[in-house]
């Protein structure tokens, strides 16, 4: 019987054509999913395709759709785990740029595992707000020190912060912008939207804000890099502050390349179900397909 995955499809007509139905939908065996002994964890190799793993493992490269199920994998191209030439080239074309990938923002995560201990009398002077960060190191009954709380909270951005723009808001949405409020005082963010004479923007740093030392000028403008939109702004309104500035410190800003490298690793690690139940597997998509 033939192993390959479109076999089992129906044929419908769709304009006019004879076509597979690539619309079904079939899930794996519960009784294969629940099973632990059914399943095990394979570390993809470097370059290493589904259909070679499969030739490899199941004596038949046509059935590396059974990889694809037992890991949930919908698109078999960039869930797969891919190559660092395939990953630079995936970036390349999601992203415009390597050089985009690797300097915008995607999110922020908590940085607990780059951090070291402090000792208990620097915990005690830490403000209210910064100690829920930490956890005591505990020797029977005494605190030895603080650590870092090992726990991965994300979140979307550091601030939002709305600019009033004069004519020309032709802003492109997540491209990098100057914030120049005089030439001793700027910094740079992302454009999350626009909206008539508005500009909002997030993931900023620098000087992006007014205060005692910084005011706007008739010469503040807002630059975006990839638009060429040079607009002048006359007012700032802090819109979103979820990460308040002295707590920077325990957080890192995560790049598009960050992310997708984390992804990738991710996808390294696989579910190969065991061969001898290759057959059952068949079986069970002939049979899903024909209800």
């Amino acid at each position: 019987m033939s192993g390959k995955y479109f076999d089992k499809f129906p044929i419908i007509t769709y304009a006019n054509n004879q076509v597979v139905d690539i619309t079904k939908r079939t899930a794996l065996l519960e009784s294969i999913s629940a099973n632990s002994y059914a399943l095990y964890s394979y570390e993809i190799d470097s370059n290493e395709r589904a259909d070679q793993l499969s030739y490899r493992y199941y004596d038949d490269q046509y059935k590396s759709w059974i990889l694809y199920f037992s890991n949930k994998i919908m698109d078999p191209y960039y869930e797969w785990y891919l190559s660092d030439n395939e990953l630079v080239d995936f970036v390349v074309k999601k992203y415009n740029s390597y050089y985009d990938a690797q300097t915008k923002i995607k999110y922020y995560k908590n940085n607990w595992y780059d951090a070291e201990d402090i000792n208990v009398s620097t915990y005690d002077a830490l403000p209210a707000n910064m100690k829920e960060y930490w956890e005591p190191n505990i020797s029977g009954t005494k605190t030895l020190g603080y650590k870092r709380r090992e726990i991965n909270w994300t979140v979307n951005t550091n601030k939002v912060i709305q600019y009033t723009v004069s004519q020309g808001n032709n802003f492109i949405k997540d491209e990098i912008c100057n914030i120049v409020f005089d030439e001793y005082n700027y910094g740079r963010a992302q454009v999350l939207s626009k909206f008539d004479n508005k500009v909002y923007l997030q993931h900023v740093s620098g000087v992006f804000y007014v205060n005692e030392e910084v005011s706007i000028t008739s010469n503040s403008y807002i630059y975006g890099t990839e638009s060429k939109a040079n607009v002048v702004f006359t007012d700032v309104l802090a819109v979103a502050n979820n990460i308040e500035e002295e707590e920077l410190i325990y957080w890192n800003p995560i790049t598009y390349l960050e992310y997708e490298n984390e992804k990738n690793e991710f996808n390294k690690t696989i579910r190969v179900l065991e061969s001898n139940l290759k057959q059952t597997m068949v079986d069970n998509l002939t049979e899903l397909m024909s209800e």
